[in-house]
């Protein structure tokens, strides 16, 4: 049990190292659910993407390899913005436009992703339904591919057949009516064997846009959009989850010890080797003049405390 709570602890966007080491079950608890939740999107991703490819393959073996692929792709881009999405603990200024606008954006890429995965699993649930909506619009398209085709013929047959009455007016021998009406045979020919392969082209088709056209409509399909939204929510309630947290739990307090350790650490080292440089190379000792009072994180600059006085008070002080 312990192993499979940390490999769901590892697929929550966190530092696994800080989660197995705070020391604190319900932390452990809530990265493993969100962990487990992210395996849920893989699995959701895999057979919207199974389906979606067995409908544009017509084969469900051939489709397994390719959805596996696209879900793991997905899967890893929903990890980052996971990642990205966790509270910061390192001290930054505020951002704020910007900080916000990133905000929206990865937020709205993880909706986008879920409609995306949402539709196919709506059109694989209500298969039955559709099917039969499906059936009505090949109905339709065969018979308007047969007007279209029934009036061009039309047209060609016409002046074939104006071509054999002015020769018979003029009592042509029916040796030479004979190219005009094999032609007007061979044309009937092609007619049918046109209307057999629109016939076939179409009742092959899967319709699989026109099935997610029809979900977006009225009547019981308003049930998708239900759909839709909890698999929004689904993709969304790890970050509400991870943001629930408050910075003053174990988990926060050790991770933003162990990250500004690591700034800091770096820092000092940049710095030693900064005065390295000078003095083997110029025979000067230089120091680095911070301006802020938290270097390196640089979120609140040095108040000036000199007094400057005015010129009168300068001219007083010397000519009074």
């Amino acid at each position: 049990m312990a192993g499979i709570t940390e490999y769901f602890c590892a697929r929550s966007g966190e530092d696994l190292w800080v989660i197995n080491n705070c020391g604190h079950k319900g932390i452990r608890d809530r990265f493993a659910l969100v962990g487990a939740i992210a395996a849920l999107v893989y699995c959701m991703s895999f057979l919207s993407c199974w389906y979606s490819f067995r409908m544009l393959f017509d084969n469900g073996l051939l489709a397994v390899p390719v959805s596996l692929l696209f879900a793991w792709m997905i899967n890893n881009i929903y990890t980052v913005l996971l990642t990205t999405l966790s509270k910061p603990v390192l001290r930054v200024r505020y951002q704020g436009v910007i900080k916000h606008l990133s905000l929206f954006l990865r937020i709205s890429f993880i909706v986008f992703f879920a409609v995306f995965i949402s539709k196919p699993l709506e059109a694989w649930v209500f298969e039955p339904q559709l099917s039969q909506q499906v059936e009505k619009l090949k109905e339709r398209d065969i018979q308007k591919s047969e007007r279209q085709l029934n009036d061009r013929t039309r047209e060609a047959e016409q002046k074939i057949r104006a071509a054999i009455g002015r020769k018979r007016a003029l009592h042509y021998p029916e040796a030479d009516l004979e190219p005009l009406l094999a032609q007007l045979e061979r044309l009937d020919r092609e007619k049918e064997e046109a209307l057999a392969r629109v016939r076939f082209v179409i009742g092959r088709a899967d319709f699989f846009v026109q099935r997610l056209e029809i979900l977006a409509g009225r009547g019981i399909y308003r049930l998708s959009w239900l759909f839709t939204s909890v698999v929004i929510l689904l993709f969304l309630l790890p970050i509400y989850l991870k943001w629930r947290l408050n910075f003053s739990n174990v988990y926060f307090r050790d991770k933003r010890t162990i990250y500004e350790g690591i700034v800091n650490g770096a820092y000092r080292d940049f710095k030693a080797e900064y005065r390295k440089i000078f003095l083997e190379k110029y025979g000067a000792r230089v120091d680095i003049i911070e301006n802020y009072t938290d270097p390196p994180f640089n979120t609140e600059r040095k108040t000036d405390g000199r007094v400057f006085k005015t010129q009168e008070d300068f001219l007083d002080r010397f000519y009074a």
